[in-house]
């Protein structure tokens, strides 16, 4: 027994060197971003698409500025405490590692992230899918430190005032509010400056605060593209070279490896196109934009506008053929397209007795009431 404690004590020791070895690399070389995993923070950036809702029992597309206050926060369905630590290279770039216990001497961005946000993923110009962003609304704490110590907990804000009334480090603190608009906010926003333990309480004082007010009836939300994150297949993608000799692949897809220069300058590539390209999946699919078509012909039959209802129609029936009952709505109204052309005509009764007696299974209940409504 006494010889085994001996040999698991050695190896602990041995392991523990070891991993001490290997978090000096990834600090002294910068490797971290190679492996990192994660969503990376980004200043925030307007998103400007049109997003997937539920509306009367449909799925419609609307563009996401146009989302009232209840739409907004149905589609904002997830909410995460987020730190991201970056380690300041020597090139001036941000690589974000794994693991939060400071080098002596070096320079860290810490992200504390508070985000009511969805994710949502992307495809480039070529539809190769690239990876997912976090759109959202939230508060953001950034620390701007450099440390004079080894061994600081920096993902830990009270440790990071501590080592800072210590001396153990230096830097400045930012506060960003993210897509929260209202004068209440304003107002509790703080003007931090360098890092000690009073600017950091404040800091999450006020924080807290205006996370309340979130769900105020006065409060505007704007969602913005608040952190992204390259897919791994993406990168693995861009690890396959081409031999100059023989135009062969010497690496194939989806191999590990190290990341040259170039490899990360296309991983670069994606990261800007991920956080201000728009979104490409969800949002261009058939279905959604027959089922937008459909509803735009049944709000136009409620106007009793025949024209608009047919064009609306017939691209739905181009755009997915066979979607719901669209063709045969379709024929009923050109049977009787003279007729419908004139608002006043009683045909427009019958037209809509039909809709709900041979066509309802599909029709939203708040349009049904309406078609009911227009016949009595």
């Amino acid at each position: 027994m006494k010889i085994s404690s001996q040999f698991f004590l050695i190896l602990i020791l041995l392991f523990g060197c070891k991993a001490i070895e290997t978090n000096d690399a990834v600090l002294e070389e910068a490797k971290s971003f190679k492996n990192f995993r994660g969503f990376e923070p980004v200043d925030p950036t307007e998103f400007n698409d049109d997003i997937l809702i539920v509306q009367d029992g449909l799925i419609a597309s609307k563009d996401l500025k146009l989302l009232n206050a209840e739409e907004t926060l149905g589609f904002l369905n997830n909410e995460t405490v987020l730190v991201s630590i970056g380690l300041l290279t020597s090139e001036g770039k941000i690589a974000y590692i794994p693991f939060a216990i400071s080098k002596k001497n070096t320079s860290y961005k810490v992200t504390m992230d508070y985000m009511k946000y969805a994710t949502l993923g992307q495809r480039d110009e070529r539809n190769n899918f690239i990876g997912y962003k976090r759109v959202g609304v939230g508060l953001r704490l950034i620390s701007l430190i450099t440390t004079a110590e080894a061994g600081i907990n920096i993902s830990d804000l009270y440790s990071i005032g501590l080592a800072a009334k210590a001396g153990k480090l230096s830097g400045t603190l930012m506060i960003e509010v993210i897509g929260i608009k209202s004068k209440d906010v304003t107002t509790l926003l703080p003007l931090p400056s360098e890092i000690n333990q009073t600017t950091i309480q404040n800091a999450m004082q006020a924080l807290a605060t205006i996370k309340s007010k979130i769900y105020d009836a006065d409060t505007k939300l704007y969602p913005q593209v608040m952190a992204i994150k390259v897919d791994i297949g993406a990168r693995n993608q861009k690890i396959a070279t081409v031999s100059a000799n023989n135009n062969a692949p010497i690496v194939s897809a989806g191999m590990s490896m190290s990341l040259d220069d170039d490899k990360v300058e296309d991983l670069d590539d994606n990261s800007i196109k991920l956080q201000f390209q728009n979104n490409t999946i969800g949002t261009g699919s058939k279905e959604m934009k027959a089922a937008t078509l459909e509803r735009k012909a049944l709000y136009s039959l409620l106007d009793k506008n025949v024209e608009g209802a047919l064009r609306n129609l017939e691209e739905c029936e181009q755009v997915l053929p066979g979607y719901h009952s669209v063709y045969e709505v379709m024929i009923l109204l050109k049977k009787n397209r003279v007729a419908l052309l004139d608002k006043e005509d009683s045909l427009w009764q019958e037209v809509y007795r039909q809709l709900l007696n041979n066509f309802s299974w599909r029709i939203p209940e708040s349009i049904k009431k309406k078609l009911r409504d227009s016949t009595n």
